[in-house]
């Protein structure tokens, strides 16, 4: 039937995995944005504190991570990537940008004081920028977002404590408020997350359980007339096209009313319900469906099966009910319980309705023969 849907843990992974690949998107275009910034700041420079050749060098391994994440590698298909592969390219990207921070320090510091001011600014809105980058890129999972954000921050409180030593607290302040709300915000970001997802999981299952409602037979747990109706104009179709044979069986139990009236509607149920697992054992193929028909009567749809297949399979279900041993006080057959079958193979031309028709008449002869017994014909069109 339908597949069981997801429950809250593999929706959680699944969810942080496709967000993650996304972060590789947009984190790529903004560093690409940020690297372009930097490069046309540095050269529109009246006075220059980095070479043009210098700055291309210090931004090259950025630039390359940040384009192979452009290129949709990671992100197109998140389902293929493993998520170790998304954190890892994630992490490097970090890599390279720290190398780009320290290295732009170190050169431009080395100018004058003018350098040095200017240096430090630079580390702090870049720095200020990739923190927030990150770990809105990293908030699912706190301890890579820590991994991320702490080494970002670092590098600012150690250039700044560098610069200013005469006044470190300033720069301890910083680092310690900017890790404090980013902790603080993952929190309720990851909250929020996990809430989203939890209310989608019970949408699924909500969902699933309508689905099941609406095409299971709440007794036997069979398909019902509706399903039933859908699945055989959809095999109608595919026989069509295939040009493979398909079969029908449609059973209804002997002295059903007699039963009812003799032991009670529970133990009807009952039978009902045995014999329901007897069909659903037999039709066991991927396509083969058991359905209730309606009140006492069951239909088997047989795709891919010719005429001798839907009869050794008529057969199976005979000796199967007779082996259940099903207890029936008042049937002329014998003490268990018993089904009349008719057996029908679809023709090319002719409609579900016509299919249905052709097992219903062929159900009736069977009766008419005595009982516990299969006709089986070819299906004609109704006149």
């Amino acid at each position: 039937m339908n597949s069981k849907p997801k429950s809250f843990d593999q929706l959680l992974v699944q969810e942080t995995h496709i967000y993650l690949c996304r972060s590789v998107k947009w984190t790529a275009y903004l560093s690409v944005f940020l690297l372009v910034a930097i490069f046309f700041a540095t050269v529109l420079q009246k006075h220059h504190l980095l070479s043009v050749q210098d700055l291309l060098v210090l931004q090259m391994p950025a630039l390359c991570i940040a384009l192979f994440g452009l290129a949709g590698i990671l992100y197109r298909q998140p389902e293929r990537h493993r998520l170790g592969l998304v954190l890892a390219y994630l992490l490097v990207l970090e890599v390279a940008w720290i190398y780009f921070v320290v290295g732009h320090y170190w050169l431009t510091s080395s100018y004058s004081i003018l350098g040095e001011y200017t240096s430090l600014a630079i580390v702090d809105s870049v720095v200020d920028v990739l923190v927030f980058t990150f770990a809105i890129s990293l908030f699912p999972l706190r301890n890579w977002l820590l991994v991320s954000v702490i080494p970002l921050l670092s590098v600012s409180l150690v250039t700044r404590i560098i610069e200013t030593p005469e006044n470190p607290i300033f720069a301890v302040t910083k680092f310690t408020c900017l890790l404090v709300i980013i902790v603080t915000g993952q929190k309720v970001l990851q909250e929020w997350f996990r809430k989203a997802i939890l209310r989608d999981a019970e949408k699924q299952q909500l969902l699933q359980q309508f689905k099941h409602m609406a095409l299971i037979d709440g007794l036997t747990n069979l398909s019902n007339r509706r399903h039933f109706d859908e699945v055989l104009a959809l095999e109608i179709k595919a026989a069509k096209r295939t040009k493979d044979p398909l079969s029908m069986i449609l059973l209804d139990v002997d002295y059903f009313k007699r039963l009812n009236d003799s032991i009670g509607h529970q133990q009807g149920d009952k039978c009902l319900i045995r014999i329901a697992e007897v069909l659903h054992g037999i039709a066991s193929r991927p396509r083969d469906l058991a359905a209730r028909y309606g009140g006492e009567e069951f239909a088997v749809i047989l795709p891919d099966t010719d005429l001798d297949g839907a009869s050794h399979i008529a057969e199976q279900i005979r000796a199967a009910l007779k082996a259940a041993e099903i207890a029936h006080p008042d049937s002329d057959l014998g003490a268990f319980v018993t089904v009349s079958q008719g057996v029908s193979l679809w023709q090319p031309g002719l409609s579900a309705q016509d299919l249905t028709a052709s097992a219903d008449q062929l159900l009736y002869l069977s009766k008419a023969q005595g009982r516990d017994c299969f006709s089986v014909g070819v299906a004609k069109a109704e006149e």
